[in-house]
């Protein structure tokens, strides 16, 4: 079954984002993966940010992260809606309807981490994050 989950962006403040909510919620971080640790090349001063969290506590769960874009303030926070499907035909489906009229961020693609993921912003300038298992890539 696909499922959606909030994902959040804090602009250089995730740390901090995720130890107030630890302890605002009595939850924890269950996975916090830094740029310095992917195979792909980001400036230095993004090394030691967060790329990729997942936080739960009783009441709910969230992905997280600093994000990319230092246009935007230090802590200003956004929100994406990330959607895990279990079928990546699904996945083709619903990232092209939402690609219409809107902007892809990255296309969907087979990621380091395992699973298939692409970005996109749609035409009301919401942002979805859409992942799926990996299955091998055909060569």
């Amino acid at each position: 079954m696909s499922s959606l989950q909030p994902h959040l962006t804090f602009h250089g403040m995730c740390r901090d984002a995720l130890q107030f909510y630890a302890d605002a919620l009595d939850g924890k971080v269950v996975t916090l993966s830094t740029f310095d640790e992917s195979p792909v090349e980001f400036p230095s001063h993004f090394l030691n940010r967060v790329m990729h969290a997942e936080f739960v506590s009783p009441e709910l769960s969230f992905f997280a992260s600093d994000g990319l874009d230092d246009s935007l303030a230090q802590g200003s926070g956004d929100v994406a809606f990330h959607v895990r499907f279990t079928e990546q035909t699904r996945q083709d489906v619903v990232f092209s309807a939402l690609s219409d009229q809107g902007q892809i961020i990255m296309p969907l693609d087979y990621t380091f981490w395992g699973v298939r993921f692409g970005i996109v912003t749609d035409k009301f300038g919401i942002r979805w994050m859409l992942s799926c298992s990996a299955e091998s890539p055909k060569d």
